[in-house]
C-alpha cells in the first residue's frame, strides 16, 4: 500500500503514513488509506497528489478521505500551482516547504 502511495507522490506517502501512525494496528487503517489511494480511480495521481500536499497544509495532523474529497470536488487541488511543493523529510513524516 505504501508502494501505491510513492507511485502517487510524495505528499501521498505522508498521508498514508500517518494513518498507519494514528491507528494502534496496521489493519485499522487499511480501509482508511484504501480509499485515499482510491481516489486515484476517478482522479488522476496528479490531482490526488495536489490534494494531500493541501490537506497537509492545513491543521489536520492524518488527512484522510473526508479531508481530500471535497479538496477534488471543488477543483481546489487544480489551483494547487498557488501551493508550495512539499516533500516528507527524512523519517519524521511531517512535510516540508521546498522553494
Amino acid at each position: 500500500m505504501r508502494e501505491w502511495a510513492g507511485r502517487v507522490g510524495p505528499s501521498a506517502t505522508v498521508v498514508v503514513n500517518r494513518i498507519f501512525e494514528s491507528v494502534a494496528v496496521d489493519e485499522q487503517g487499511l480501509n482508511v488509506a484504501l480509499a485515499v489511494l482510491r481516489l486515484t480511480r476517478r482522479y488522476s495521481a496528479e490531482r490526488v497528489e495536489a490534494a494531500c500536499r493541501i490537506a497537509l497544509a492545513g491543521h489536520v495532523r492524518s488527512p484522510r478521505y473526508v479531508h481530500l474529497h471535497p479538496i477534488l470536488v471543488t477543483g481546489q487541488d487544480q489551483a494547487a500551482r498557488l501551493w508550495p511543493q512539499t516533500l516528507p523529510p527524512g523519517g519524521s513524516g511531517s512535510a516540508a516547504v521546498v522553494p
